[in-house]
């Protein structure tokens, strides 16, 4: 039977700062492993998908992105939450490229991996493009006030399908009305 998820950004949803020199000097927003867990009992798998445009500007490797994730992972772990992925664009904006949001392929990449039904799942981030994504899948989308929020709460407050202060507002109010 095909899985519910809560399809998650990474920078300004999960972690801070939005943008650094190294992966290393992103740190969980409080309440997002508390979040996480959350959504992991209610029954949803939580793929991250993000954008770590700084790869492709050569600030830092892929591979290194990928060993700070798996440390990540380990952290969550550690107190009974899972992300699984990443699901990562390396791309700047200005590249051409099919994997960097709102497009949708790299939900579909999870979707597929996981046996995800995206119309009974939910995307969550902090900007439009998180949110055009998520109803380009199908799926309901929700906006956090995290990250770059103020840049894109005008233009999201009408598409989004939930609005909360941060990923421990959102989770629940999924909880409930998932």
């Amino acid at each position: 039977m095909p899985r519910r998820a809560v399809f998650l950004d990474l920078n300004g949803t999960l972690v801070m700062p939005v943008q650094v020199q190294s992966p290393t000097e992103h740190q969980p927003i409080p309440g997002s492993i508390e979040a996480v867990r959350l959504l992991n009992r209610a029954g949803f798998i939580c793929p991250v998908v993000t954008i770590q445009s700084r790869i492709e500007k050569g600030l830092f490797s892929a591979q290194a992105f990928l060993d700070w994730f798996t440390l990540l992972q380990a952290q969550f772990q550690e107190q009974d939450a899972e992300i699984v992925g990443p699901y990562v664009c390396p791309h700047r904006r200005s590249t051409a490229c099919t994997c960097r949001k709102p497009q949708p392929d790299l939900y579909w990449q999870a979707a597929a991996a996981w046996e995800i039904d995206c119309a009974r799942s939910y995307v969550v981030g902090d900007t439009i493009d998180d949110i055009r994504a998520g109803k380009q899948i199908g799926a309901k989308a929700c906006f956090v006030r995290t990250g770059w929020a103020n840049f894109h709460l005008a233009e999201t407050g009408h598409e989004a399908d939930y609005i909360g202060d941060d990923i421990r507002a959102v989770a629940a109010w999924i909880v409930q009305n998932g």
